[in-house]
């Protein structure tokens, strides 16, 4: 009988202390200094176009791929002389984008949808990868988890238009989506 309950204490702690259990346990997300944070964690406040299909959970955007009807665009705009950062996490085999003044970078499930050339800085399909475009006179070096993935990516021509999130294929969770203006 003591055995047992060593090792169901013993396990209370390693979840506790450890974070074992999958839980959101250790995850706190502090905005940098100078940046905009342009998702609020809460509902679609800030965000435009086909917002059917679009919704907050847990504090990310989701997409849910077979109910959307398309794009989606933050409100605020930024320069050509900037630095985004943002997460994302793709089903398996997902395939979404996000536009920059209108241009789209693909972001999937690099592993599995590919472009190849991306697949060596992503993470499994399911779990949470950093991207960041630093643009520096209409041109970004892109990077997907702080590696670089694109070193000259020119960014689109429509400088009214906002951030935005493409719908396309498969399940799709974006969060802490920031800009800062150089």
């Amino acid at each position: 009988m003591n055995k047992s309950i060593s090792i169901i204490f013993l396990t209370a702690i390693a979840v506790l202390f450890l974070g074992v259990g999958g839980g959101r346990s250790g995850e706190k997300f502090e905005l940098e200094q100078g940046f905009t944070r342009l998702d609020n964690g809460k509902n679609l406040e800030g965000w435009t176009g086909k917002l059917d299909g679009w919704s907050v959970i847990d504090g990310y955007i989701h997409l849910d791929a077979k109910k959307a009807k398309g794009d989606i665009y933050s409100t605020k705009t930024h320069s050509g002389d900037c630095i985004i950062r943002l997460q994302f996490r793709a089903v398996k085999g997902a395939d979404s984008g996000v536009y920059v003044h209108g241009k789209q970078l693909q972001v999937r499930d690099y592993p599995n949808a590919g472009p190849k050339p991306y697949a060596f800085a992503a993470k499994p399909f399911g779990e949470w990868n950093d991207l960041e475009w630093d643009v520096t006179k209409g041109v970004a070096v892109v990077k997907c988890n702080g590696q670089v993935i694109e070193k000259a990516w020119t960014i689109g021509k429509d400088a009214k238009k906002g951030l935005g999130l493409q719908r396309e294929v498969g399940d799709f969770d974006f969060r802490y989506i920031r800009i800062k203006e150089k």
